[in-house]
């Protein structure tokens, strides 16, 4: 893309680090910038539940009330985790769809990688 990307409105100093340095390495399209716009929310909402979590000692009351919301932010910070997973690996894939798939020699764990081996043995069967 040519033209200057702009940074979303909002974003908090993760998110803008996040922002700034996935435009330095991909070329994205208009709807993997929404999918990075998103990732980059979440990774500023991680920050903010990481630090609820680690607030001082001296703020968390012992009783069974204060122990149900730790373990309520817990859950959230988990499903953001996996929610920011799953979103920076749909961004990677789409920088794949250039060219095809090509077997990682040391034995990637992606699909592409699993076709490409699968494909390659099938071609060694044949031969």
């Amino acid at each position: 893309m040519s033209e200057a990307i702009e940074e979303p409105v909002g974003l908090g100093e993760r998110g803008r680090r996040m922002w700034g340095e996935s435009l330095a390495i991909w070329s994205l399209t208009p709807a993997h910038l929404v999918l990075l716009e998103e990732a980059c929310r979440i990774a500023d909402r991680l920050d903010l539940l990481n630090a609820m979590l680690l607030r001082p000692a001296g703020d968390v009351n012992p009783d069974v009330a204060q122990f149900a919301d730790i373990s309520g932010l817990l859950a959230e910070s988990r499903q953001q985790s996996s929610a920011l997973k799953l979103l920076l690996a749909e961004i990677r894939q789409g920088q794949k769809a250039s060219g095809p798939a090509k077997a990682d020699p040391a034995g990637g764990v992606g699909v592409a990688d699993l076709t490409a081996r699968i494909a390659q043995r099938r071609r060694e069967a044949e031969s």
